[in-house]
């Protein structure tokens, strides 16, 4: 069987916004306003999905203090 097809964030957001920006007069004011909605949940889950990522990957544990001392450079002679 095929696989199902499906829409990504980004395209599912270019549907909605030419929805939303139609000045045919075919789409009622209402449905430019559903669009808006849906559109407003997706950018919030885009959001929170572009938030949640690279938190992620760049998440390290916390430096150890004797490494630390390691990087400083030698101390200065006496005067």
């Amino acid at each position: 069987m095929r696989k199902k097809r499906h829409l990504t964030i980004n395209e599912k957001r270019d549907w909605l916004a030419s929805i939303f920006r139609d000045e045919s007069g075919d789409i009622s004011q209402a449905d430019k306003f559903k669009a808006l909605a849906e559109d407003t949940k997706l950018a919030q889950l885009q959001a929170e999905e572009n938030k949640e990522s690279p938190a992620t990957a760049t998440e390290s544990p916390p430096p150890n203090p004797l490494e630390l001392l390691s990087l400083l450079p030698p101390p200065l002679p006496p005067q």
